[in-house]
Formats: structure tokens, sequence, C-alpha cells
């Protein structure tokens, strides 16, 4: 159950944060400023490194919040890794990021400074904090929402990401390209490295320490694929279809990053808003008498490539669902109106 794991770990960790800072969801009088913090983020297979990053301060010329650096970073694109609170409670939105770092893979340093949307982030967190003030929850009361954090997004040739979320919901606000630049190693990674022959073991030995054999003879086979994350963002209009209760939310996270929390995917005003590819939905299904929840974990290259076979012109395609118990029997095929493709590689775990 990993996904409802995380959520009901995450909204234990900021119930707790809010019983210490006291209504941890609260924005300023300034309603400019708010309660947010800063994480990052890389791919699972490629394993990378912050050197230096921060979120600069809008109309500030180099204040800002520090983005967590330094380790090997690997958890998967768009998963945050770290959680530091640090600095002011109430701070300023992010205008600008300024961010280096370094790619394991290509063995390749890169920097970049880049404008953010500032009124679209700001927008963001004003809604998050209207929509946690509307609810009527008891037991959501304390907890932050549903925009608290702001994510950097690091990976191979030079790709930078930015996104706004908290509380399950993940929006993408910028995709960028770093430069590649040139630093010496030991300066970069603090250590004491006598020649290029000692940096290039210690990269040698960081890429075996992290990946399992199969991936780097994966990656030694097939090298980096370099327009991966930008085939992420591509969207497609579907819906979910079959035996799936209609009238109770899906929570579902994307290959790009973004996840939704409360998807009713019945609803009229969004049934027709276009959406990356799935990488994870955790849902219910009438069987029998019974209500059975389902975590699917789809295998992201043949979802992607089933996306994209049936949903290249701009066809209206359905993800079926065939729930069964035990849940690893589950069907699952996605479909147009001419043809339709099985899924066979994703997990739904029994527990």
């Amino acid at each position: 159950m990993g996904m409802i794991f995380k959520h009901v770990c995450r909204l234990a960790i900021t119930a707790v944060m809010s019983v210490l800072t006291g209504c941890s969801h609260a924005m300023s009088k300034n309603s400019t400023t708010f309660d947010w913090e800063a994480t990052e983020s890389a791919p699972k297979h490629y394993p990378m490194e912050i050197i230096t990053g921060r979120f600069i301060y809008k109309d500030e010329a180099e204040r800002g919040l520090y983005i967590p650096s330094g380790g090997t970073l690997r958890k998967g694109w768009g998963e945050s890794i770290s959680s530091h609170v640090v600095g002011p409670k109430f701070k300023p939105l992010p205008d600008r990021l300024k961010i280096t770092f370094y790619s394991y893979a290509e063995r390749q340093f890169y920097k970049g400074e880049f404008a953010l949307p500032y009124d679209k982030i700001l927008a963001l967190f004003r809604e998050g904090v209207a929509m946690h003030k509307a609810r009527n929850d008891p037991a959501e009361k304390d907890y932050a929402p549903d925009y608290s954090v702001i994510m950097a997004g690091i990976a191979p040739g030079g790709v930078v990401a930015v996104w706004v979320g908290g509380s399950g919901n993940y929006i993408e606000v910028f995709f960028g390209q770093a430069e590649k630049i040139n630093l010496d190693p030991s300066a970069a990674f603090a250590l004491p490295f006598k020649d290029k022959e000692q940096s290039d073991t210690y990269v040698k030995e960081v890429m075996e320490g992290v990946l399992t054999p199969a991936e780097l003879e994966s990656l030694k086979r097939d090298g980096v694929p370099f327009d991966l994350w930008s085939r992420y963002r591509n969207r497609y209009e579907w819906l979910p279809s079959g035996a799936i209760n209609q009238t109770e939310d899906i929570t579902v996270s994307f290959v790009n990053g973004e996840s939704e929390r409360e998807w009713f995917w019945n609803d009229k005003n969004v049934v027709n808003k276009p959406r990356p590819v799935p990488s994870q939905m955790l849902f219910t299904a009438p069987i029998g008498d019974r209500k059975v929840i389902f975590e699917v974990k789809f295998d992201e290259f043949e979802t992607m490539a089933a996306f994209e076979k049936l949903g290249a012109n701009g066809q209206k395609v359905y993800l079926n669902f065939e729930p069964r118990l035990p849940r690893s029997q589950i069907k699952i095929r996605l479909y147009n109106d001419k043809e339709s493709i099985e899924l066979k590689k994703f997990g739904s775990a029994d527990w």
C-alpha cells in the first residue's frame, strides 16, 4: 500500500509540525508570504547531485530559500527527497531559480538561472489556503494546505523542472534547460581529489553503489534517453473506465511528476481535461458486495508507448480496469475507438 502509506505518513508528519509550529496552514497578514519549504527530485535510474540551488524570492537579488544539496539523488521523477524546515515561518514566494548540479550518468556539470511564473505560483498558494479554510472535515483542519512545497527536479541533459505541491497534489509550473559547465570536481564535491583518475574512480564507485547491476548494464547498453523527460510532459484526453466506483475519488500520480489526490473522474467539468500518462493509481472497485481498494503501479515505458500509439492524433483513449481478486489478477487495457492494447507489466499487490 505504498501510496496510501506515503499519504498517511505525510499527513501524520504535517499534523505533528502543525502542533510544533502552530497552524502551519495559515498565510501571513501579507497575502504574498506563506509557510513553505523547498525540496528536490531526480530520476530513479540516473543518479544526480545538486551542488548548489536556491529559490530566489520575488524582487530580491540573491536572497531566497536554499534547495537541499549534496548526496546522490535517485528516488524518482517528481518524488520529494528532503525536507528541511529552515528560515522564517512566512516567506515570500520565488520568481527565480538558480541551480548547479551534476549528472553521474554523463559525468557532466550543469548550471542554470531561470525565471519562474510567479503569478501562477502565487495563485496556487492562495488557492491552497482557500481550499484548506473551506474544508469542513475536522480531521483535515490542522493539515497543511494543498500547496506548501516547491520542488526542483534535475535530470540528465540539463533538464530542470519545478513543481508546486503538498497534500498529494503536485503541479508542474516550470520546465527548462540548464547549460553544460566545467567545474573542478574537488571543489564541487568538497573532496580532495589529487587528479582526474581519483575523481573518475569516485564517480564510478558512486554509480556502482546506488545502481543495480541490471541498471548499470542497461545504462551501458542503451545510454541515457535524453528525450524521456520531455516525453513525460505529453498530455492526452483519457479517462478510466470499467468497474471503478464513479462516485469516489481517484488518487493518481503521473509520469511527469504531477499528481492529483481527489480526482472525481465523472465530474463533467474535467472530463475533457488532458492529462499526462499515469504512473500510479489508487481507487476503489466493487467486487460482489465489497468495496476493494486497488493500487496499480504502471510500467512507465509500456504505458507511455501505448498512450503514444492510441492517443497520437488527439484521439480520446480509455484506461479500462477489470478488477479481480486476488488483486494481482486485475486486467488493464488501453483503447480508443479503433484498437486496444492490453497492459502486462504493471503491479497490483495484495496486502
